[in-house]
């Protein structure tokens, strides 16, 4: 099996750091991938009867394949909106509320550029666990406006393959403290920006320590020994979990790469538009339809 990118640089680069990255790199490596970097594909090669039977390369490579899976269409198609809607980081611009400038319209999902509270901006983040939740808080909002407080998400992405689970909280900003055994199944990672804990990564933890992990992300503790840190590992997420949740330092966090101007990479990506249509009409007729009872 054969995955190639346009991009040079190690895979999973745009979210993780290139220790961790070439951590999984080399696993799939060792289960017969091949990676092929800085190249795309430009042709197929087909036989007389229309099977597939190799791939040609920009590079002037050529690649024997029997199936091709190829992943299109993540960039939000936002020119609808044009002169419509207020756009934003690549997306439309939504408040606290899920709504547009336009407050009877509301969006959803990858297309969303909402206020992220936890470090005072505006993003569009593309994952399914974002699609799912601002779409829930939007059909909230619709429904029961006065009982529906301001949208406040604590950025997450994860990703399951082969016996790998990781899960990652918060911001990828500023300097990397690694822990854990990477000759072993359980290795994790905090952000730190500006004197404070902004993002934390675990790979095979549990449902406690994911749960510790969250938590202590949005708490943004401060950080003052960089070495005593790593060496306490996961287990200072642990211990600072079981502290009251008091509201963290709003601190702008720069040099992240998760705030999308253009799509990075396609992590679950699902398509707002469509989505963010269908539940406010949806809304909208059944409240029409419960104020005429």
């Amino acid at each position: 099996m054969s995955l190639w990118f346009s991009q040079k640089y190690i895979v999973w680069l745009a979210c993780l750091h290139p220790k961790i990255a070439s951590y999984y790199e080399g696993y799939y490596s060792s289960k017969g991938v091949q990676f092929v970097k800085g190249t795309v594909l430009t042709s197929f090669e087909i036989d007389p009867s229309g099977k597939i039977t190799a791939v040609n390369l920009r590079d002037g490579s050529q690649l024997p394949a029997d199936m091709v899976v190829v992943g299109i269409g993540i960039r939000p198609n936002t020119s609808l909106f044009e002169g419509q809607l207020t756009l934003e980081k690549g997306g439309i611009k939504v408040n606290g509320q899920m709504q547009t400038s336009n407050t009877s319209v509301y969006a959803i999902g990858d297309v969303a550029a909402f206020p992220v509270k936890l470090f005072g901006e505006t993003r569009r983040l593309e994952h399914v666990d974002s699609a799912r939740k601002t779409a829930k808080h939007a059909v909230s909002a619709i429904m029961e406006p006065e009982k529906t407080d301001e949208f406040d998400y604590l950025p997450f992405f994860y990703s399951r393959f082969f016996t790998f689970s990781w899960q990652f909280y918060g911001d990828n900003a500023g300097e990397v403290v690694h822990f854990g055994d990477y000759s072993g199944n359980t290795i994790g990672a905090y952000w730190i920006s500006k004197g404070h804990l902004v993002g934390s990564f675990l790979e095979g933890g549990t449902k406690e320590e994911y749960e510790a992990l969250a938590k202590t992300t949005r708490l943004k503790p401060a950080i003052d020994d960089i070495t005593d840190l790593e060496r306490q590992g996961l287990g200072f997420a642990v211990t600072v979990s079981k502290k009251p949740l008091t509201p963290p330092p709003s601190d702008d966090v720069s040099g992240s790469t998760l705030v999308l101007e253009r799509p990075l990479f396609a992590w679950h990506a699902t398509a707002g538009v469509i989505t963010a249509a269908s539940i406010a009409a949806f809304a909208y007729w059944y409240g029409r339809r419960r104020r005429r009872w």
